[in-house]
């Protein structure tokens, strides 16, 4: 069981090399400019968000006030569902995705950290190189993202599918690592995108007296959650409305007794956050890898292990 204590992306962190701009143009996007008036409905780039005018902005010096500034509070309002083009994968949802036509990179410098947890894929190949000075930590990655089919038939004659996920461990420690993220599509002109990338430090819920093996049981529950919704009409007809969707989970660890202390304050660190949360690293189980808010007990169940029940609402 593997929970990914994230750290906060800024845009300080995006060196250069990041092909998507801070004001991407090309996606439709606007900066907002100090001393210009502004109509309702318009829509602004302030920092690492858009804003939508709420009230007209037509004199000084309310107009040299950014959108973000709490001055303005009754004249923008922040779309929570729209962060920048650019850092659209560093948000708390899968839903909001960088899109960049062919290919996009990211090239990333966080500090110290152990690994990354990548969400929300869509593109053909996915490329990761892990850099200090220029020089390698790892071997570069790459990976082809066409899964595997689930039998003859599906190989055959059924719609293969792209992987959305990918998670990267045991990275080595390094105050100046650098990520490079690279998503690309094999067709010219199609677009590529990624939803989530979480980098920080990846915490282990381990099996008693072992080094390496997840100490989740068998009995996880994946539930999807779809957040459609119908809308009846007056006649009797009605409206679907198509809605996101995500994936709930509850499962049970058993750990060795001594590390309950430190699950506890794993589970406080992470407590209100959408963290990258993976069951198990292998391919069966790759569909209990999602983002989600945790909670969860933890039982002592006997003088040599504690038990923890987790329960993950999945992030949209």
């Amino acid at each position: 069981m593997n929970i990914l204590l994230p750290k906060k992306i800024t845009a300080a962190m995006l060196q250069a090399g990041t092909t998507i701009p801070a004001v991407d143009t090309a996606a439709g996007e606007v900066a907002w400019v100090t001393g210009t008036n502004y109509a309702l409905g318009d829509r602004r780039v302030d920092g690492d968000y858009i804003y939508e005018c709420v009230q007209a902005v037509t004199t000084a010096p309310q107009n040299t006030y950014a959108p973000s500034d709490t001055r303005s509070a009754a004249h923008w309002l922040k779309d929570e569902g729209a962060p920048t083009n650019r850092m659209a994968p560093f948000d708390k949802y899968l839903f909001t995705k960088a899109r960049k036509a062919d290919t996009l990179t990211y090239v990333i410098k966080p500090g110290f950290v152990t690994g990354v947890a990548i969400y929300g894929l869509e593109a053909d190949t996915l490329a990761i190189t892990v850099k200090a000075g220029g020089v390698d930590l790892i071997p570069p990655v790459t990976v082809d993202l066409w899964e595997q089919a689930f039998g003859e038939y599906e190989y055959l004659f059924g719609d293969l599918q792209r992987g959305t996920y990918y998670a990267l461990k045991n990275l080595p420690l390094h105050p100046d690592v650098e990520i490079t993220i690279t998503v690309a599509r094999n067709s010219t002109g199609v677009e590529a995108a990624v939803g989530y990338v979480s980098i920080g430090t990846w915490k282990m819920l381990l099996a008693p007296l072992q080094k390496n093996i997840g100490g989740t049981q068998y009995g996880v529950e994946a539930t999807t959650k779809d957040y459609s919704y119908s809308e009846d009409m007056p006649d009797g007809t009605y409206r679907d409305v198509p809605g996101r969707k995500s994936t709930n989970i509850n499962l049970t660890c058993v750990i060795d007794a001594a590390q309950a202390p430190a699950a506890k304050t794993l589970l406080d660190q992470i407590l209100g956050q959408a963290v990258a949360v993976e069951v198990s690293n292998l391919p069966r189980y790759s569909h209990l890898a999602t983002v989600a808010k945790v909670t969860g007990t933890i039982r002592t169940t006997s003088w040599a292990t504690a038990e923890v029940n987790l329960q993950l609402k999945g992030n949209v």
